[in-house]
């Protein structure tokens, strides 16, 4: 009987590990060009950037970054002092992509 609890106790906790990684990938995975560029100025906040695109890698006041150093990728979005997005930036070094809602025209969009 005692080998029967300790199989379904190592089956559960691999469950729940498998689950807490997943979710942990799947964070990782939000900062896509995608739903990058679903982040409208003057709409939405810092709570909506963080649904869209996840935990930033860094905070300031006024600013949430984002890098991924493997992919040459870093992104930017900027706030003002209501919490309201005020620029983004998408800057992708090896696919030579650059968006910046200060720049009217997006340079090489991936996929595009």
């Amino acid at each position: 009987m005692g080998n029967l609890t300790s199989r379904r106790t190592v089956f559960w906790l691999g469950g729940f590990v498998a689950m807490s990684l997943g979710s942990c990938v799947q964070n990782r995975d939000k900062l896509a060009y995608d739903n990058f560029t679903q982040i409208r100025t003057q709409v939405h906040s810092r709570d909506d950037v963080i649904v869209i695109l996840g935990e930033p890698d860094h905070r300031l006041d006024d600013r949430f970054m984002y890098e991924r150093p493997d992919k040459h990728l870093h992104v930017f979005v900027e706030f003002d002092e209501k919490g309201r997005v005020t620029r983004t930036q998408w800057i992708e070094g090896l696919g030579e992509t650059w968006h910046d809602t200060d720049d009217p025209k997006p340079r090489n969009a991936p996929g595009g």
